[in-house]
């Protein structure tokens, strides 16, 4: 009896010691953590250095557009100017598989220009077409071309009229407008007569135009070019066989096309430049401390900058810079890592600070200690804009580039 009973009594105390106590407060283990997460915001102010800044990336004739400006300032004035250069057939024309004909000239001829950005505020915005020397080339200056720009003046259009008018078209000049909104941009075709457009046999047909924009305040444009690039198609009259053959249509794209522009931007010195034509760069090298590499996990990362002047470029056309990182530190010709990055848009004539998230950057680096820690600042679109800016460099004690690190220590976990 007296072991049934000490059987039944242990069978409860054991039920009662499974029972879940609903309204107790929690117990924790002995080996469960004892500490809390810690997040740490840091500026590193010191930790950026040596920087410099490299010229020549991308010129003005391997740029995919061909820029062209006009903005007037007090002291000088940014003068952009597209120029192209379009081939010809030669003195012969093609009139059937067994058959060529002398081209004795042309009766006119149509050129087409696409406008592939503009900015909408610009008023009166008038294109002015020069003839240009057919020997224009990459080498071509602005100097060098300044004659023929006050001189050699063939056709003007006002694009805001030409817009204005029913259907985009002109009856009286033979010019038409139309525009593409699927692609955001306008297709202009001008009809050249024959003082404008001069087939030239000795020259082989080849011709050379350059164009100079003007409005009411500023302007500002990009023309397209290869795919979208000028068009010239002749209308030319051809001998067969003693017999005057007119108007057999010859369409023909540039071979070359660029922009050249004043004023030249201006030497590199200290400080760090971005952007511009030809293209700059500019690589800050960063002690990235042990502290924050091995013992943390980033969460945020901010790079600032402040800059040495006002941004220049035309009062419109902001454009993007972006910060990347490169797989080896060859100076300028390092190969820049395309994964990771992060762009902020730079406004012309701005001097705020400029901040970029480099978060992803900064987390690269800690996970792969064998990762260069180097950043590089360039633009988005190289050469698609006049804009550059330029910051303070790491020798500017006061005004240098920082970088502000938000990161969470590692956990104390106890021992069980």
């Amino acid at each position: 009896m007296t072991r049934r009973r000490l059987a039944l009594v242990g069978a409860v105390l054991l039920v009662a010691a499974c029972v879940e106590r609903l309204t107790a407060p929690g117990q924790c283990p002995d080996f469960c953590p004892s500490g809390q997460i810690t997040i740490v915001d840091t500026l590193l102010t010191s930790s950026i250095g040596p920087d410099s800044s490299f010229r020549g990336y991308v010129l003005a004739y391997e740029s995919p557009l061909m820029l062209g400006a006009h903005v007037p300032g007090a002291t000088d004035t940014l003068d952009s100017r597209p120029i192209f250069r379009v081939n010809g057939v030669g003195g012969r024309f093609i009139l059937s598989a067994t058959d060529t004909g002398a081209i004795l000239g042309a009766d006119s001829a149509r050129l087409q220009l696409y406008v592939v950005r503009r900015d909408t505020a610009m008023r009166n915005l008038r294109l002015q077409l020069y003839r240009l020397p057919i020997g224009i080339d990459t080498g071509t200056t602005f100097g060098s071309v300044a004659g023929p720009f006050t001189d050699s003046l063939v056709r003007t259009v006002n694009i805001d009229t030409l817009l204005a008018r029913p259907g985009g078209k002109d009856a009286v000049t033979g010019d038409s407008i139309v525009v593409d909104t699927t692609n955001h941009r306008l297709v202009l075709s001008l009809k050249l007569d024959t003082a404008a457009a001069r087939y030239v046999v000795t020259d082989s047909g080849t011709v050379a135009y350059g164009i100079r924009l003007a409005a009411d305040n500023f302007a500002s444009i990009a023309l397209g070019k290869g795919a979208v690039g000028p068009v010239l198609q002749w209308y030319l009259r051809v001998d067969s066989l003693g017999t005057t053959v007119p108007r057999r249509p010859s369409i023909l794209s540039a071979p070359f096309a660029s922009f050249v522009f004043a004023p030249s931007p201006a030497p590199l010195d200290s400080t760090l430049a971005v952007g511009g034509v030809p293209s700059a760069h500019s690589l800050l090298r960063v002690a990235f401390p042990k502290f924050i590499r091995d013992s943390s996990q980033i969460i945020r990362a901010t790079l600032s900058l402040v800059p040495a002047v006002a941004a220049r470029g035309a009062p419109a056309d902001s454009f993007a810079i972006e910060a990347r990182t490169v797989f080896a530190d060859f100076g300028g010709k390092s190969p820049i890592d395309p994964r990771l990055g992060n762009t902020t848009v730079i406004h012309p004539g701005s001097t705020d600070t400029v901040k970029i998230e480099v978060t992803n950057l900064l987390q690269l680096w800690a996970a792969d200690s064998t990762h260069p820690t180097t950043l590089v600042l360039r633009p988005q679109a190289e050469a698609q804009f006049l804009g550059e800016i330029r910051f303070y460099p790491s020798v500017a004690a006061a005004v240098r580039p920082t970088l502000q690190v938000t990161f969470v220590r590692r956990f104390p976990f106890g021992v069980p």
